[in-house]
């Protein structure tokens, strides 16, 4: 049995420890997880209430700390974005009634799972894609490769030469 400690033995116990104090300017606490949501209008938990997209480097991985989410506007066309290492979200709007969610960057393709892109590259999938295998991918010496199908990358007159 382990001796208990007295007196002067006994370490300083009047220290106090803040858990949780940590707040954005909106008054998340990130520590927990939390992110300011623009279309909510209150802190969420990405992880609880959004769309997970799994990160095209990490397709195997089960982390989800490489992880993108989406929550979409309720009878609405605009999406959110949380991206990883961000502290904030992305507005995206949707151009059409079947087209994807767009802003200057990044493109979220929502047909047979979701896709997110950016600049024409694409950079998270949903699971759906993935275990559909829509996007595949293997690593080797010389890096990753992702093999994605024609249709999920967006092409314009800027992307053909």
């Amino acid at each position: 049995m382990k001796k208990r400690q007295t007196g002067s033995e006994a370490p300083n116990s009047n220290k106090n420890v803040v858990l949780g104090n940590d707040k954005d300017e909106n008054g998340c606490v990130t520590s927990a997880g939390y992110r300011w949501s623009v279309l909510k209008e209150e802190c969420i938990r990405p992880v609880e209430e959004c769309y997970r997209l799994n990160s095209i480097e990490q397709l195997e991985s089960e982390s989800d700390l490489k992880s993108a989410y989406v929550i979409f506007e309720e009878d609405g066309d605009r999406a959110e974005l949380f991206l990883p290492n961000s502290t904030k979200s992305v507005m995206l709007k949707k151009e059409s009634k079947n087209g994807a969610y767009k802003d200057a960057h990044w493109s979220l393709f929502a047909q047979n799972g979701y896709k997110l892109s950016k600049d024409g590259k694409t950079m998270f999938a949903g699971a759906e894609a993935v275990q559909q295998g829509q996007i595949t991918g293997d690593y080797s010496e010389d890096g990753f490769t992702v093999d994605v199908p024609a249709e999920v990358i967006p092409i314009s007159s800027d992307t053909v030469k």
